[in-house]
C-alpha cells in the first residue's frame, strides 16, 4: 500500500446571534459507518493558503458568510488522522476556527460539484445542549464540549486536541 496523501483542512465553528452552530449533513468516508452525519463548514487548504485563509474561503463558498482571515485569530482546536475514499488513502490535520456571524443564513457562494451533492443533504443550526444530547454522529468528536466557553467569549490558550475517531 502506498503512503497516504496529506490533506490538511480548515473548518469554522460558525455561531449565530442565538448561540447556535451551523453543521452540514454528509455521509462520512471510511473508516466511519456510511450513515448520515454532521460536520462543520470547511475543507481542504489549497497551495499557498494559510489555514485561516482556507477557513474564510470555505465559509464563503459553503455558507455565503464573509470572514476576515485575520479576525479569525488562532485556531481553537485541531485533530488528525487517516481516512479513505474510493480506494484513495489520506491523512488529514483538521484546524478549527471560531467565528460569529450576524445571521443564521446559508447562501453558498461557490460550491463545487461534489459539494453541491452534499449540500443537498441539508444543514442545521444547533444549540450546544442539542449537540451534547444528540445520538447522531457529529464531526469533530468533542465539538459540544468546546462550545460553552467559545460562546461565552473564552478562547483556549492553545488549540484543544480533539479525538479523530468517535467512541
Amino acid at each position: 500500500m502506498s503512503s497516504p496523501t496529506l490533506r490538511p483542512t480548515a473548518r469554522v465553528i460558525l455561531a449565530d446571534p442565538d448561540d447556535r452552530v451551523l453543521l452540514f449533513r454528509f455521509v462520512p468516508p471510511d473508516p466511519w459507518p456510511s450513515e448520515l452525519s454532521w460536520q462543520l463548514p470547511g475543507g481542504g487548504i489549497e497551495t499557498g493558503e494559510t489555514p485561516a485563509e482556507a477557513a474564510a474561503r470555505e465559509a464563503l463558498e459553503e455558507t455565503g458568510h464573509v470572514l476576515d482571515p485575520a479576525a479569525l485569530g488562532d485556531p481553537v482546536a485541531v485533530n488528525e488522522g487517516p481516512w479513505s475514499n474510493l480506494g484513495r488513502h489520506f491523512y488529514s490535520v483538521h484546524t478549527y476556527f471560531f467565528a460569529r456571524v450576524r445571521s443564521a443564513t446559508v447562501e453558498p457562494a461557490g460550491l463545487q460539484g461534489y459539494e453541491k451533492e452534499q449540500w443537498l443533504l441539508g444543514n442545521r443550526w444547533w444549540r450546544a445542549d442539542e449537540l451534547a444530547a444528540t445520538e447522531e454522529r457529529v464531526f469533530p468528536p468533542g465539538l459540544a464540549a468546546l462550545l460553552p466557553d467559545l460562546l461565552a467569549g473564552v478562547r483556549p490558550a492553545a488549540p484543544a486536541r480533539l479525538s479523530f475517531m468517535h467512541d
